[in-house]
């Protein structure tokens, strides 16, 4: 079952936070329980060291065992009543005290119960008697020994059973506290991360129906976020760009069609209504129609072949001065026509390319030129080479290009502002189709322009390996 990012997201959250509390909470416990037996067993020492203390300070007054019979049954029995079980033997190893059986059995079985109650009140309980010897000095000079009968390894009473189950109690609690805090964040973060995300979502969803505006969110202050904010942003703004080229586009196409298309409508219904005779003339007036429609498709699918990169470049080594300077030969009755002047200038360079490609984005570009540049103008081209990079640069002194049309002349059927455009003619393909080229030899182009006073295209491109 998938899972939205929130729910991931808290899910991995608690689980790690259960792990690390749960973790945090058995160490603690265990360190505590460690630390509460240690001092367990240090006071009961303590306890039964004081039995010594006492039977040494008896003897210690008299300097004899005959005359204090009854002080140390005292201290055996005061024992007793503490359930721990003691022999007194004298330095001989005769016997001083010793409880009777029965005294022995109901101290045993007082034991057991008191054991029975701290396993249902603690668990995991497992003391027992256990059976230690303590020898009894006077000074350096042993003077007897005691045996002992004990609880052990640890003798809890019910003050200490009740301080673990307490312990153990607040500890769930901070655990439990200590897993809701978390959870609490968590909830934040996984809202804060996941907010933006789902609107973006929702936003895209949007723009797949065709539907471009604006996305406004704040930051969120995770930059990744906030990245794909902006992203998503100029994605929105360039495909509702896109979609006002489309529909430019659309009608212009339509006109360009339409018109060549009433012409010959008109002229192929007119010869067949017999208002015209059928003549050579005509015919190739028809003819000429034709050919600017095929044109005009044929650029389109040109266009979509290259983006598609279905075009298989054929790549020789070709010097690219030699070819500028065929095609500047070529253009020369139109430069004439126009009175431009037109050079070529630069070293032979040699690049590794698809020379017909090439071919057509230098005629492109040089058309293109001729096109926007007056009469009595002057269009250079120049031809260089630096770092592995070849380099070719078309200036000319014409009209330039408006500043808010220079971002906009490579994008895929942009046509410049329709006035300007029909005035000067043309359907604004080719340069889409030169970036497609240049783009398919892995080289880059650019332009540089001031309205009212020229442009600059340059081309690079990887330059041809000689061997």
């Amino acid at each position: 079952m998938k899972r939205t990012i929130k729910w991931q997201l808290l899910l991995s959250f608690v689980s790690l936070s259960f792990i690390l509390v749960g973790a945090f909470s058995w160490i603690t416990l265990n360190l505590l329980e460690s630390h509460f037996a240690d001092y367990v067993r240090e006071r009961q020492e303590s306890e039964l060291e004081e039995y010594s203390t006492d039977l040494e300070n008896l003897y210690q007054q008299n300097g004899t065992w005959e005359e204090n019979s009854q002080a140390i049954q005292r201290v055996g029995r005061n024992a007793l009543q503490q359930s721990v079980i003691v022999r007194i033997f004298d330095e001989d190893g005769q016997l001083l005290w010793s409880p009777s059986a029965s005294e022995e059995e109901d101290a045993k079985n007082k034991v057991q119960d008191h054991l029975l109650h701290m396993e249902q009140m603690v668990g995991g309980m497992e003391s027992d008697y256990v059976q230690s010897r303590s020898p009894l000095y006077d000074g350096t000079e042993e003077i007897g020994m005691m045996e002992i009968q004990s609880v052990g390894p640890y003798a809890y009473t019910e003050h200490d059973a009740l301080f673990i189950s307490d312990m153990e109690s607040k500890l769930v609690l901070v655990a439990f506290f200590s897993l809701l805090i978390p959870l609490f964040f968590a909830l934040l973060v996984a809202k804060k991360l996941s907010s933006p995300i789902v609107t973006i979502n929702d936003f895209t969803k949007e723009i797949a129906k065709g539907r471009y505006s604006s996305l406004s969110l704040e930051e969120t202050g995770i930059r990744e976020i906030d990245d794909l904010l902006v992203s998503v942003n100029d994605l929105s703004l360039q495909l509702q760009h896109q979609q006002k080229i489309r529909n430019r586009l659309s009608s212009d196409i339509a006109h360009e069609i339409r018109t060549p298309l009433t012409t010959l409508k008109g002229n192929i219904e007119a010869m067949i209504d017999g208002v015209w005779e059928i003549s050579e003339e005509r015919l190739y007036r028809c003819y000429e129609e034709v050919s600017r429609i095929t044109r005009l498709i044929g650029e389109i699918d040109r266009i979509n072949e290259l983006e598609s990169q279905e075009s298989q470049l054929q790549k020789t080594t070709f010097d690219l001065t030699e070819l500028a300077q065929q095609i500047v030969d070529n253009f020369q009755p139109m430069l004439v026509e126009n009175k431009l002047n037109c050079s070529v200038s630069g070293d032979r360079v040699f690049i590794s390319a698809d020379r017909d490609k090439i071919h057509q984005v230098l005629t492109n570009l040089l058309a293109n030129a001729i096109k926007f540049t007056p009469s009595g103008g002057r269009i250079d081209l120049y031809v260089s080479q630096s770092k592995g990079t070849t380099s070719f640069r078309i200036i000319d002194n014409g009209q330039g290009i408006p500043p808010d049309e220079v971002g906009q002349i490579f994008e895929r059927f942009y046509m410049a502002e329709p006035s300007r455009n029909s005035k000067l003619g043309g359907q604004g393909i080719g340069l889409s189709i030169v970036k497609g080229i240049v783009n398919a030899h892995q080289g880059t182009i650019s332009v540089d322009s001031i309205y009212g006073k020229g442009t600059t295209f340059t081309i690079n491109l990887p330059m041809a390996k000689i061997k």
